[in-house]
Parts: C-alpha cells; sequence; structure tokens
C-alpha cells in the first residue's frame, strides 16, 4: 500500500501548486475560522500531509509553535516542505505513519500472498473480517502516543485515499481467478474494511485532540459533472443527496463519523470545487468542530 501512495503522490504535473490555489485558499479558510477563536495555539496536526500541495505551511507556522505533518509517504513530505524558510522548517516534524495500522499486521503481503496462490474467495472474505475485527486494536497502536496533544487536528482529503483503492486493483488482477459472484463478495469484503477504517481512523485522531481543541477535515465528495450543477447549486442538502447516489462511500462515512466527534453547537460546513487536475474538479466538503470528548 506505502508503494501504491507514493505512485499517486509522485502522478502530478509542474502547474498543481498554481491550479490549486483557490483550493488552498479555502483549507486555510477552514484554519482561520478557528483562528479567529484562538490567535496562537502550540501544536497543529494535519495528517494525510502528503506533497502538501493544499496548505500554507508558511502561514499556518505564524500561528502556532509546532506543526506535525503525517502521513505513509516520507519522501513527499519531505519534497514538499523542503523549500519553505527555515523559521518555518524549524517548527516542523515529519512522522511516517500509516493510519490504517495494517501496516503492523503486514496486511498488503498478507492479502497478495493469498490472491497470487489462488485461496478460495471463502478464506480471503474470512481474512477481511478477520482484520476488519482488529482494525481498533491497529489503530490505537498507530495514535495512542499522540492522544489529547493537539490544539488542532486536521485531516487532509485522506477518506478517499485509505486502502479501497489499492485493495481494487489488487483484486481485479486477479479476479478472473474467481467465480464472478465470488470476485463480488471479495470486493465487498474489501468495502466492509474500507468503511471501518474510515470510521477507527476517525475516532482515533478526535482523540488526538485536546479537550475543546479543534478538528478540521476536507474531502472530496464527487467529482463534479455538468449535470450535477443544479444540484450543487441549491446548496448542502441536495449535495449530500446528490453524493448519496453519486458520490464516494469513503467521504460520506467521513464526514458523518467527523460530525458525530465533535460539538454540534460550533459546527461549520463549507464546500468549494476544487481544481484537481485539468478537465477534472471534484466537490469537497470542509468541517469544522471543537473536540466535545466523545
Amino acid at each position: 500500500m506505502e508503494t501504491y501512495q507514493r505512485k499517486m503522490n509522485h502522478n502530478r504535473d509542474e502547474y498543481r501548486k498554481l491550479r490549486w490555489k483557490q483550493h488552498r485558499m479555502q483549507v486555510t479558510g477552514l484554519f482561520d475560522a478557528v483562528f479567529s477563536k484562538k490567535a496562537f495555539v502550540d501544536k497543529v496536526a494535519i495528517v494525510g500531509a502528503g506533497n502538501c500541495d493544499d496548505l500554507d505551511i508558511e502561514y499556518l507556522a505564524t500561528k502556532c509553535n509546532s506543526i506535525y505533518l503525517f502521513d505513509i509517504d516520507m519522501e513527499s513530505m519531505e519534497k514538499g516542505t523542503a523549500n519553505l524558510p527555515e523559521r518555518t522548517l524549524e517548527k516542523i516534524q515529519l512522522i511516517e505513519i500509516d493510519v490504517t495500522g495494517l501496516d503492523k499486521v503486514d496486511f498488503d503481503h498478507h492479502l497478495s500472498s493469498m490472491l497470487n496462490r489462488g485461496e478460495t474467495a471463502k478464506g480471503i472474505i474470512q481474512y477481511l473480517k478477520d482484520t476488519e475485527k482488529r482494525l481498533g486494536q491497529l489503530s490505537e497502536r498507530v495514535f495512542a502516543n499522540y492522544y489529547n496533544d493537539f490544539d488542532i487536528v486536521a485531516t487532509s482529503a485522506i477518506y478517499t485515499q485509505l486502502f479501497y483503492n489499492w485493495a481494487k486493483e489488487l483484486l481485479s488482477d486477479h479476479a478472473n481467478h474467481y467465480q464472478k459472484k465470488d470476485a463480488e463478495e471479495m470486493k465487498n469484503g474489501i468495502l466492509d474494511v474500507r468503511d471501518e477504517i474510515v470510521r477507527t481512523v476517525n475516532h482515533s485522531i478526535s482523540k488526538c485532540t485536546k479537550q475543546n481543541g479543534f478538528c478540521i477535515t476536507w474531502t472530496d465528495i464527487l467529482k463534479i459533472e455538468p449535470e450535477y450543477m443544479d444540484p450543487i447549486n441549491e446548496g448542502l442538502n441536495a449535495i449530500f443527496t446528490l453524493a448519496s447516489n453519486v458520490g464516494y462511500g469513503a467521504a460520506l462515512i467521513g464526514v458523518k463519523t467527523f460530525i458525530e466527534k465533535v460539538d454540534k453547537s460550533e459546527l461549520t460546513l463549507r464546500y468549494w470545487p476544487w481544481d484537481f487536475q485539468e478537465n477534472k474538479q471534484y466537490l469537497t466538503i470542509g468541517i469544522i468542530g471543537r473536540n466535545n470528548g466523545l
């Protein structure tokens, strides 16, 4: 999975930093909403920092004593921060981490080996179910050292990047070795693991926020098509209805579980188009909430 994610991070063009300017400003606006309540904080965490293209780290560094960047791809974080001023770099800690915790049990190797040797669909589905049951424990092992540690914890468009695309591609490479019904059941097992990963990651990340600290997230929720513009222009209710039909399931679960973990009285939701690539836009949901300690 690490190799797959590194490939995705490195699959970028030279104009992306410029193309993402408006998206980056929207992300900065989420942080600004927090800084309007508390002008300066001690520690900020950003989970899924990747190339840092959607972050104005130099600005964030003026608002805190330290910034912890977490990602499975250390090389991308190093490149994304390499040209920052020394005064900013002094505040940055780079943490290489697989937020799913699946590296703790060598999951990618085991699943790949099972498919390569032609393990039965029943055996693979059972392995997926067993793994799903362990995710809470694995997540504890990943984040336990950071519980109650940060004034602000942000997640950077991670829900749609966790596990599923890698696992779906792996399964498709072996699907012709299985009957269609069996392949579909294995795919459903992978979806169940993905959904539980999103839930457990959100739960663990929320525990890293100090009591009365702030949680921020932004996520691509659907790929914008011309025929979607009318409901998008109608506002959030119509957007969520649209996303439930044509959007990304992982993002919807991520949004739902994020909202469950924060104080509803101080909840803020925003949305904007993200010019991800030439001729490809994603509708992005941004959320700000105060940790309620649940």
